[in-house]
C-alpha cells in the first residue's frame, strides 16, 4: 500500500510558534512551538480530519504532491487504509452487505472494520483484498 499523505504548509508566525494548514483540507489547523513538534502534530490534526470525513460519509479531497513550500504529512497506515477501502466500495458501489458476504463475515465485521474500532490491519488488507485491491506497504 503506498503511503497516502496531503500536503501541508508549515509557517513560522513568530520565533517559537508554527502554524501547520492544510489547502486542501481546510478544517486541519494545528501548531507547535518547534518545527519538528509541527509535523508530529500535523500528522494528528489531518488523521482526526480525515475521520471526520469518513463518518459524516465525505468525499476526500485526492492527495498530492506537495507543491513548493509544503510537506507530505503521510496517514497512518491503518488510517490509510480505511480510507482506500471505503474509496473502492465507492467505486465499485459495493454496500458493507456486499463486502461482508465477499469476505465471508457478517455486516457488524464491516461496520467495524470502516469504524476503525475493533478491526486489525490485516482485517481491513483483507477486505482490500475483497474488493481486488492488492495492497502493499512501501518503504
Amino acid at each position: 500500500m503506498t503511503p497516502i499523505a496531503f500536503p501541508a504548509r508549515i509557517s513560522e508566525i513568530e520565533p517559537g510558534d508554527f502554524l501547520v494548514t492544510f489547502a486542501d483540507l481546510p478544517e486541519a489547523i494545528t501548531g507547535a512551538a518547534d518545527r519538528a513538534d509541527a509535523e508530529a502534530q500535523a500528522a494528528d490534526a489531518l488523521a482526526v480530519v480525515i475521520e471526520g470525513y469518513l463518518l459524516a460519509g465525505r468525499d476526500l479531497p485526492p492527495p498530492r504532491k506537495p507543491g513548493a513550500g509544503e510537506v507530505a504529512i503521510a496517514l497512518d497506515p491503518r488510517l490509510a487504509a480505511r480510507v482506500l477501502l471505503v474509496a473502492e466500495m465507492a467505486h465499485q458501489g459495493l454496500s458493507k452487505v456486499g463486502l461482508a458476504e465477499r469476505l465471508g463475515r457478517d455486516e457488524k465485521t464491516v461496520r467495524r472494520i470502516l469504524s476503525g474500532k475493533g478491526a486489525t490491519l490485516d482485517l481491513t488488507l483483507n477486505a482490500l483484498r475483497a474488493l481486488g485491491v492488492r495492497p502493499f506497504l512501501a518503504a
